[in-house]
């Protein structure tokens, strides 16, 4: 490993002079710094907004609790938000960005393809990373010991859904749907383990790749919908491109289900499929908040950010940096190595049940969080609540 050398932004950012009592000087807390790189413009913004919206209500919430102590020393979080529109070339830019000139010491971005680019520069300067993010194991393994996945897990989110529509539909036939880059060919790979391990035995047809950006898919849809498959599937398309594939495929005479499965916009759903939009299966969460912990990230909504743009995307966020700040007060220690090892052990509760560490199944380390995954679905126009579940055993732990 290499040496690593104390470069934490331990920051004054608050010395108060105390010229009513004579003159002395109270320095309060120190800071933190941590980069967000998500996509605030372009067709990846349905995620990336509330992404960084959730992470900087997350900070507050630390914060205005009044931080936390390591080795004695108070210490707040100072959160920097880089729009990297889901482009390679953009994280990396702002990855650079972030360490050279903001010296951010840990980081949370995301998209697969966007993490892979920034694996360089996040390994060389010992980056305790946590993504929201495909990859598969090219992102999640032994050799990345900082790389941690901040998200439900795509696997998680297939072991749960396809074994309720199985049961509830009677699928047999997956059609696929993904970007041709490396988070479209992992998710491929993800399907293909998760009915391997769960045992469902479906059919599941060669996956249709497409370039990012393009908006008329008729001509694949034309392809899949003559193979005449229960379910056609959207991977890790972006939220734009499943309502998309959703509205089309439905113009086009599908009858069987769709189902959007990596955090679609369920408002954007309803505005661009319309009615076609009835009866698609949603791997979103609830919208009204359930639990305490919901309430309180609703509350503090709120207070800075429009009621009409909520939806239970902005729970999937909350808690990461609660997770990280339980780390660094275990590990009494800014050494990545040790925060690494007391990050893999922490767990906590986030909006919808406990949250932890797993992933050691399939990806040979604990890296990859789990939590509950839901799923909603379109009836008469308004979002319904299917289910929320954990992660079945034995396939992510």
């Amino acid at each position: 490993m290499k040496k690593f050398v104390l470069a934490v932004s331990v920051i004054s950012v608050v010395c108060i002079i105390g010229l009513a009592l004579g003159g002395g000087v109270a320095c309060a807390e120190k800071e933190v710094r941590l980069g967000i790189f998500t996509a605030l413009t372009g067709p990846a913004s349905p995620w990336g907004v509330p992404i960084s919206r959730t992470l900087l209500l997350d900070a507050d919430k630390v914060n205005d609790a009044g931080g936390f102590k390591v080795n004695g020393e108070t210490y707040k979080w100072k959160a920097f938000v880089y729009d990297h529109k889901y482009i390679p070339a953009e994280a990396v830019k702002a990855m650079n960005k972030a360490i050279y000139s903001d010296k951010i010491t840990f980081s949370t971005s995301t998209g697969g393809s966007c993490v892979l680019a920034c694996l360089p520069l996040i390994t060389k300067n010992n980056i305790i990373s946590v993504h929201h993010a495909a990859g598969g194991k090219k992102v999640t393994n032994p050799d990345l010991p900082y790389v941690f996945r901040y998200n439900p897990g795509i696997e998680a989110s297939y072991a749960v859904a396809l074994k309720y529509m199985k049961d509830t539909f009677g699928i047999k036939t997956i059609a696929s749907i993904n970007p041709d880059d490396e988070t479209g060919r992992a998710n491929e790979e993800a399907l293909k383990y998760v009915n391997e391990k769960a045992k469902f035995n479906f059919d599941l047809l060669p996956s249709e790749f497409f370039e990012r950006g393009i908006k008329d898919f008729t001509p694949i849809l034309t392809r899949l919908i003559a193979k005449n498959p229960d379910l056609i599937e959207t991977g890790m398309c972006d939220p734009t491109t499943q309502a998309l594939v959703l509205k089309q495929a439905k113009e086009l005479g599908y009858k069987g289900k769709v189902y959007c499965i990596w955090w679609p916009n369920a408002e954007q759903v309803l505005k661009i499929a319309g009615p076609l939009a009835e009866g698609a299966i949603l791997g979103v969460m609830p919208n009204e908040p359930q639990t305490p912990i919901a309430k309180d990230l609703y509350a503090r909504y709120l207070k800075k950010y429009p009621a009409d743009e909520w939806h239970g995307g902005y729970y999937v966020q909350y808690g990461l940096f609660q997770c990280i700040t339980k780390a660094l007060e275990e590990a009494q220690s800014f050494e990545p190595a040790k925060v690494a090892d007391a990050l893999e052990d922490v767990i906590w509760q986030g909006p919808l049940g406990e949250r932890r560490w797993g992933g050691t199944e399939l990806f040979g380390i604990k890296r990859q969080m789990l939590m509950p995954v839901s799923l909603q679905t379109i009836e008469n126009g308004k979002l319904v609540h299917l289910l929320t579940s954990p992660v079945p055993p034995g396939i992510l732990d």
